[in-house]
């Protein structure tokens, strides 16, 4: 199945610029381009992703996820990845849309259902992240969060019920265990999930292994294994790649090179700046600020 004509004609209705555009719902954002876009580096928050038109391929180490209009993606936590979009013509841009995972919500969720049925189990997942085919509920329910934006109302009213709807119908899928590892405080969660999470919070500070493997309660050794198993990099290398990509997001908002350095959590300029200049392929001196379509 593939998203209906109009509901791509009504998300290019609210789209203002290329790249991604904020809607008046805070967890729903909107994305176009006219341009094919390489692979590039960008930070991927925990959110449902939907192509309506072309393809898209996010690629994180030795692992990559490709979606289209008859798939969706679901990413659990804030993860740096590659992606690109591509399969786009002059009279047919790229256009996506990400709904931003509400923890509470889908808490709340999940719990519900335990009352209803206490045979309901998740599916173990191997990654944090994973695309799974469209279902007819799914798309019925974004297109009617998509309406809302035309309506103040209907947006206060009924967008939140449609967002809850959304989830449900998520977590009943065979990927829905992925939304099980977005809640940090989930017991039964992935036991990776909760170390992203604790790295997300305290990457700026002077994180080691021993730290992050104690609150993983595994050895240094094994949780370098596990983590690299599912995330496909070691722990210490997401946290250098979230320092980065924050840096990034901070310079193009005019802060000063040196600022940014020790905001971060480097305690070396020239450090942070041979780091910086190796992963996006510029110095930070020559980082401006730019909108990406993909993000």
């Amino acid at each position: 199945m593939s998203f209906d004509v109009k509901l791509i004609n009504k998300v290019q209705g609210f789209v203002q610029e290329e790249g991604m555009n904020e809607t008046t719902l805070p967890a729903l954002k909107l994305y176009v381009s006219s341009v094919e876009i390489p692979l590039m580096p960008i930070v991927l928050q925990p959110a449902i992703c939907f192509v309506l038109q072309g393809r898209k391929k996010v690629k994180a180490g030795r692992l990559a996820y490709e979606y289209s209009p008859n798939t969706y993606l679901i990413n659990s936590v804030i993860r740096p990845v590659e992606a690109s979009v591509f399969d786009i013509a002059s009279n047919k841009p790229y256009v996506g849309l990400s709904l931003g995972i509400d923890q509470h919500v889908v808490g709340q969720l999940m719990m519900e259902m335990n009352n209803w049925d206490h045979e309901t189990s998740y599916a173990e997942q191997a990654t944090l992240t994973q695309s799974t085919p469209l279902t007819s509920p799914i798309e019925n329910a974004l297109e009617r969060l998509v309406d809302t934006l035309a309506d103040p109302m209907d947006r206060g009213i009924l967008s939140s019920a449609i967002c809850r709807d959304l989830y449900y119908q998520v977590l009943k899928g065979p990927c829905g265990g992925l939304l099980r590892n977005s809640v940090s405080h989930h017991a039964g969660a992935n036991r990776i999930a909760p170390v992203v999470h604790y790295i997300e919070q305290n990457f700026e500070r002077n994180l080691d292994i021993e730290e992050i493997a104690n609150v993983a309660g595994m050895s240094g050794s094994s949780l370098h294994e596990h983590f690299k198993q599912v995330t496909s990099v070691s722990p210490m290398q997401y946290v250098k790649s979230l320092r980065l990509h924050k840096a990034r997001s901070m310079l193009s908002l005019g802060y000063q090179v040196s600022e940014v350095c020790f905001g971060v959590g480097y305690s070396s300029p020239s450090q942070f700046s041979r780091e910086f200049k190796r992963y996006f392929g510029f110095t930070p001196s020559e980082a401006k600020s730019s909108v990406t379509a993909i993000g």
